[in-house]
């Protein structure tokens, strides 16, 4: 093992560049809050302070500088409301958590919304919890409301004070971003197949969220030029998104392909140096006789890379299709969520059993600093899905052991002294620089290590809190997981056959949309976050302990497929005359309800949808020299659906198999 790898190890341990100045944004309340606190001789408001201005802080990352101000206004209001309610404990106790359970069955239900959505029942329940037990240690109600309206307020000036000069700024560094993350998208569609579409969609996941990020910053910022100009290279973005995909696409039906693929291989390093250094793309391979869908892309392609290309009017529209309203968003997530046994159903449930065990726990057996106990069972179960929630209390629990080894070993080595104040600081400042890294043990550990140095600097005559705050920590996240896999466990098997039949209707309704000559865009969008959607339930499965290899291959080749007639759909929208593909739509609209009843049966059932389509025959290579054979592709792509369909049914025995 040589010195180069060990210092790239540690070095993803460490803040990537872009986040530094985040770590500063969110850094700095959190420490002025405590110190400011300590220094008035109440160290405990200032841990209170501390928190509040952590939670509000993190909620602003990536939102428009207009709308970090309305949303980080109202949490900080929660957060102060929810101290005032910790205030019902001094009445009684039972009180306090009867408002606890409330809040946490609020966040199960919460669980799909967007995540800065999400984080305002997240910071009022956080802010409840840590009221609570102040309260109960003796702290004065004076100073704990004062300290949670302190620190969050705080952390609002700090998210929107650099609004005026750096809200441009912000922009261009979401469109970086959104460039990059296309770039690796690109270099996998050259040889994307069965094998990778996982990783395919992982890819496309994430360069979707970087668009939405932007169109979230388009759709909040005033009309001007530069606001314009970068709206003007993100729909260059899109437009090259969608031909890109259908030259994928054509390029596994074409029999020039080796020419389309070595295309697309290069594509993202010629774009690159076209926008670092104005050099012009290689065009696109049209061969000898160029081909109607061929030239249709060639067009597209230098549309969207033609500088003269005007803004379209409508962008804004556009862009919402993207990125619909908050309350819209909002309304179609609670309306999912509240159907009966549905996912955030069992999470609230779940959230509320977990937190009144904890809160049973730490009463009946008394444990000292017991409230990061309920703390940590509450943060780590953000999320629902089993083998993610897995993933996030294991991440949890060994970035507490790092972090705690490593700072009690440091203040048994070197003592409580005047180094203490700085470690503090400057791991607050990694803690919350580190918090938008991929993997979550590693803002753990920087975060451990803070509220040890700050626990054993404020409170020095008791050495074992930090101890005890490591202890709780282990607790809390085993409630966590013997709730997790005896409280209604989460399989990730349980809603697959829901989100698999919601790709399917949307992709008909597409279809429907174009044979009515009127291709909805949005259907678009929607159909391919929901292919997104399924991909990540997938990759949930995949962190499930009693997932197959079988059954985890039978699902890529369905991303596959699912993701093949999405893009042939994409070219029947392109085209300028296609005939109506009414068999098409026919058989998409029965395939759903054939793929529910799939284990009570043996035999395809046509009674309601007639013949399904034939999938057994090799299918023929068609050309993509011809426009025509696009609607043969689509019937081509049905069947293999019905085939994998098929494939998944149950075994049927004939006859007397004994004799």
């Amino acid at each position: 093992m040589n010195l180069s790898y060990l210092f790239q190890r540690l070095l993803q341990w460490l803040p990537d560049r872009a986040d530094l100045p985040e770590g500063l944004r969110i850094g700095l309340p959190m420490m002025a809050g405590l110190l400011l606190f300590s220094f008035l001789g109440d160290s405990a408001s200032g841990v209170n302070a501390l928190i509040c201005a952590w939670l509000v802080g993190v909620q602003g990352r990536n939102l428009a500088y207009p709308k970090r101000a309305g949303l980080l206004s109202k949490s900080a209001l929660l957060c102060c409301i929810s101290s005032a309610l910790a205030l019902l404990s001094l009445i009684h106790p039972w009180l306090g958590i009867s408002v606890l359970g409330a809040i946490g069955l609020l966040y199960g239900l919460s669980s799909n919304q967007r995540k800065y959505i999400q984080l305002l029942t997240y910071n009022a329940g956080f802010c409840l919890i840590c009221g609570l037990h102040l309260l109960e240690s003796g702290t004065d109600w004076k100073m704990l409301l004062l300290s949670s309206l302190f620190g969050s307020w705080l952390a609002v000036i700090s998210a929107v004070i650099a609004g005026p000069w750096m809200a441009i700024r912000q922009g261009e560094q979401l469109l970086a971003s959104v460039q990059h993350k296309f770039d690796f998208w690109c270099n996998i569609l050259s040889h994307s197949d069965a094998a990778n579409v996982g990783q395919r969609l992982a890819l496309r996941e994430q360069l979707d969220d970087a668009i939405a990020v932007l169109a979230h910053w388009l759709l909040e910022m005033p009309d001007k030029t530069e606001v314009q100009r970068i709206a003007w290279q993100l729909e260059s973005n899109l437009i090259l998104i969608e031909t890109l995909e259908s030259i994928g696409r054509l390029q596994q039906n074409d029999a020039a392909s080796p020419a389309l693929q070595q295309y697309l291989a290069c594509f993202a390093g010629e774009l690159k140096a076209h926008r670092e250094q104005g050099i012009e793309p290689t065009p696109l391979p049209l061969g000898d006789k160029p081909q109607p869908l061929l030239l249709d892309a060639a067009n597209r392609l230098a549309l969207a890379l033609d500088p003269q290309r005007p803004l379209a009017v409508d962008w804004r529209d556009r862009l919402v299709l993207i990125w619909p309203s908050d309350t819209q968003s909002v309304r179609s997530q609670w309306r999912k969520a509240l159907v009966k046994h549905s996912r955030e159903w069992h999470h609230g449930l779940r959230i509320l059993f977990t937190l009144l065990c904890c809160q049973a726990v730490v009463e009946l057996l008394q444990l000292p600093q017991g409230y990061w106990v309920t703390l940590t069972a509450y943060i780590v179960l953000m999320v629902a899905p089993l083998g993610q929630l897995q993933a996030r209390i294991w991440s949890r629990f060994y970035g507490t052991v790092l972090g705690s080894v490593l700072a009690l070993g440091l203040i048994w080595y070197l003592g409580a002294g005047s180094w203490l104040l700085p470690a503090t600081c400057l791991s607050a400042f990694l803690a919350f620089a580190t918090f938008y890294k991929a993997r979550y043990e590693i803002h753990v550990f920087w975060l451990t290590m803070l509220m040890v140095f700050a626990i054993t600097l404020l409170l020095p005559s008791d050495p074992y809190i930090a101890f005890y705050r490591a202890l709780d920590t282990f607790t809390g996240a085993l409630m966590a997981f013997l709730a997790m896999h005896l409280f209604i466990p989460s399989w990730t098997r349980r809603w697959l056959d829901s989100y698999v039949c919601h790709f399917i209707e949307l992709e008909r309704a597409w279809l429907a949309s174009i044979n009515a000559g009127k291709a909805d865009n949005a259907l678009r969008w929607q159909s391919h976050a929901a292919l997104r959607q399924l991909g990540q339930e997938v990759g949930f499965l995949k962190l499930e302990p009693n997932t197959g290899q079988r059954e985890l291959q039978d699902w890529q080749s369905f991303l596959w497929l699912g993701l093949t007639l999405h893009c042939t759909l994409v070219l029947v929208a392109r085209q300028q005359q296609k005939p109506p593909l009414h068999q098409a739509e026919a058989q998409l609209a029965a395939w759903p309800q054939l793929f529910r009843q799939r284990f009570l049966a043996t035999e395809m059932h046509q009674s309601e949808c007639g013949q399904a389509p034939d999938s057994t025959d090799k299918p023929a290579q068609l050309s993509a020299r011809q426009a025509e054979a696009i609607p043969a592709w689509v019937m081509q792509d049905i069947a293999h659906l019905y085939a994998w369909l098929d494939w998944q049914r149950p075994y049927a025995l004939g006859g007397n198999t004994h004799g």
